[in-house]
């Protein structure tokens, strides 16, 4: 089965927040390796999901520490 250029609506948000997930929980290699897995099939897509869950990252990290 071909694959076509562009992954299927909503998949590159689901491979993002998963990754978030696991780069939160259990660290960000986690996180780098789900995106890996998942979008290899559209590497176009890594670079900026990759940039997205860092940022996201950063950003918990921020709300945990400001409210502590």
């Amino acid at each position: 089965m071909k694959l076509s250029n562009k992954p299927p609506i909503g998949y590159v948000d689901h491979m993002k927040n998963s990754a978030l997930l696991a780069a939160d929980g259990v660290g960000i290699e986690a996180g780098i390796r789900i995106l890996e897995e998942g979008l290899k099939e559209w590497p176009a897509e890594f670079d900026e999901a990759v940039r997205w869950v860092v940022k996201e990252r950063k950003k918990l990290n921020e709300i945990r520490k400001s409210n502590t």
